[in-house]
């Protein structure tokens, strides 16, 4: 074998080793591809149940703030129709303390 054909032959083997380094790192990099791929969708979908569940809960304290708001209403108009003078001093006395503290922050 001549000194040229050896030449050519390590030349393809070099050629040949690079294309298959080249396809196997090709089809690792889309083996990753789909691996991160994968692990976006499974997070998405996660961020998304979570945040379902953060809704849901919300709404359901939301619901409950305004129930007590209500029953909080409720109680103070059943006592200021029951006892309006007291109700009144009580409004009178809260209003003077409210006075008093702003005052003494001037």
């Amino acid at each position: 074998m001549s000194i040229t054909s050896q030449v050519t032959n390590k030349v393809q083997e070099a050629q040949d080793a690079v294309t298959k380094a080249s396809a196997n790192a090709a089809a690792k990099a889309s083996s990753m591809a789909d691996d991160v791929s994968a692990k976006v969708d499974e997070t998405m979908e996660r961020a998304d149940a979570a945040l379902t569940t953060v809704g849901e809960q919300s709404r359901e304290i939301a619901e409950k703030a305004r129930s007590a708001g209500e029953g909080l209403k409720t109680t103070v108009e059943g006592a200021v129709r029951e006892q309006p003078v007291t109700a009144l001093l009580l409004a009178v006395a809260g209003g003077f303390l409210i006075g008093a503290m702003w005052k003494g922050r001037s």
